[in-house]
Parts: C-alpha cells; structure tokens; sequence
C-alpha cells in the first residue's frame, strides 16, 4: 500500500499562529498543517505544505477526556469518558475538528487515528511539541488497515437514545458497529423500538447497555480490560493477526493493566506513546482468549497479536 495512502489517516494541525512560529513549527518537525486561508501563501513562502481552512467547515468535537461524576449509590466520584468513538462509527465519513485544551492534544491525535477519521488538530500553542511526536510515533507504527471486528451491530435510526446507547457500549468495551441491516456475522443486533429493544427500556441507556452486555454475556466478548475505567479500545484483525488501540483519556499514568482479547494467539508485542518499557508481561493463552499485563501505559498503546 503506498506510503501516501497510509500518511492520509494521520491527522493533521490546524495552526494559527501565524508565520513568525515557522521556525518552531519546523523544530517540531511538522511539515504540512491547515492554516487560516489567509495565511497559505505566507507559510507556502516557509516551505510548508499548508492548506486553507475554515473551522467551521469540520464537525467539531465538544469534549475529550474525563470529568468526575458523583454516584450517589456508593457516595463517591466515579469517572466518566468523554470520549468519541462512538461518534465516529455514527459518521465516519465525516470530518473532525479538535479544538483542545493543554495536554489533550496528543490525547486528540491518538483518538482519531486509532477510528481512521479524518481530523484536524488546534492543539494549545504549549502543546504543539507533544502533538509533534506523536504524529512521529503514528507514523512508525502506521500500517495497512484491517477489519474492525466486532460482535454486536447497532441499526442506528439517529435518535439521541440510540447515540446515548453507543457511547455506552462504548465505554464499557463492548464493541460494536453500525450497520443498516441485520447481518449474521454479529453475536447480537441492536434495533431500538423492536420487540426485543423497546424504546421505553432505552431511555434508561445505563440499563439498556447492561442488558445488551448480558445478551451478549462475557464470554463472547472481544475485549476486556481490568484495571481501569478510564481506558477504551478497538479491535482490528482478520483472523491471523490482531490490532489492540488502547486510549487512555484519564491524563494520568496506568500502571498494570490487565488485557483479555478473545482468541488464541501465540505472540504479542507492544508499542506504547513515550513508555521506555515495551514488553507484555504475563502473557498467557488459554480457554480460547488471550491475556497479557501492560506494565505502565501512558496516553496511547497499540498491542499487535499474531497466532
């Protein structure tokens, strides 16, 4: 697959800063970015490969990372994902615009990468280094992309239930696709308003989505993470091989975290964004499933399986 096809995944800045920073934009080693169109001949004069762009022309993301949520049953905050990818299976042909906040830019480049969206990154001046190596770091591990596997498929009829529902698997590490019809290739299919799915039920989604995760029962699912409720995945692969994204949206350190993927395979290996320590520890396969610990994991890691 040609190097340019891959590159076109990797989101790209959105810079406004104006020219008198090409010197420390070209120190973080950023070669092509949006600017305001205003500004493209000026940073074209730089040697940059800038292109125009009016915000206002993306879809923008409203949240990333995580607030505290108090829950009244156990009287204590417990965290809530602001995360997207549950956005981006609704429209994936749509395009992204992350207007972040210090320290979630690399957070933002992780996320859109890891769905293959396109996306475009104003990250806070501060951050403009961080978000620079990990374009670095995608570009290293980019490859061709394969299939996303799940097990359940989610007829989306775009109500705001049924959206509610999705960030909900979502989080919990249910993985799902949206689909326009029922299709046997899926442990579960999700229609909100069938007889099995009554649309009264899905206006409690916290409820629903359990129900649905004791439809499809733990044993059949493709991912388990324990460790951390602020960590989120997706599963690539085709059988052979398999491709574990991991997002941390806590922005702080997870030490320890324990993987389970459905399926046998017989080795691992690990690349985690800025972490010197790149080995899966206790690694075993048995039962039909894989496990491995992830010693400590910053705001990204990709883990890649093959039997």
């Amino acid at each position: 697959m040609p190097a340019l096809f891959l590159a076109a995944l990797l989101p790209w800045l959105y810079w406004d800063q104006g020219t008198t920073t090409a010197s420390a934009v070209k120190q973080a080693g950023i070669d092509r970015l949006y600017v305001p169109p205003d500004q493209v001949a000026a940073w074209q004069a730089e040697g940059f490969d800038a292109r125009g762009s009016d915000p206002a022309q993306f879809v923008k993301i409203q949240a990333l990372g995580v607030v505290y949520r108090m829950d009244e049953a156990n009287a204590t905050n417990t965290p809530w994902v602001d995360g997207n990818g549950w956005r981006f299976e609704r429209d994936s042909k749509a395009r992204y615009y992350y207007d972040t906040k210090w320290r979630k830019a690399t957070l933002a480049a992780a996320e859109a990468y890891t769905y293959g969206v396109e996306a475009v990154v104003h990250p806070d001046p501060r951050d403009l280094g961080a978000f620079a190596r990990m374009l670095a770091f995608l570009r290293a591990i980019d490859r061709p992309s394969l299939p996303v596997m799940a097990n359940i498929g989610i007829i989306d009829d775009r109500s705001d239930e049924t959206g509610e529902v999705m960030n909900l698997l979502a989080r919990r590490n249910l993985l799902f696709r949206v689909i326009p019809a029922p299709d046997a290739q899926y442990d579960l299919t999700v229609k909100i308003g069938t007889k099995e799915y009554p649309k009264e039920e899905a206006e409690d989604p916290g409820a629903f989505a359990t129900g649905i995760r004791q439809k499809l029962t733990d044993e059949k699912r493709l991912l388990r993470i324990y460790g951390s409720d602020v960590v989120l995945g997706r599963v690539t692969g085709d059988g052979g091989q398999v491709r574990l994204h991991l997002i941390n949206y806590g922005g702080n350190k997870v030490d320890g975290l324990r993987v389970r993927v459905r399926g046998e395979y017989a080795r691992g290996t690990l690349a985690a964004f800025e972490e010197a320590n790149t080995l899966l520890a206790d690694y075993a396969v048995a039962g039909g499933a894989t496990e491995f610990s992830i010693p400590e994991m910053g705001v990204y890691a990709v883990v890649d399986l093959k039997k």
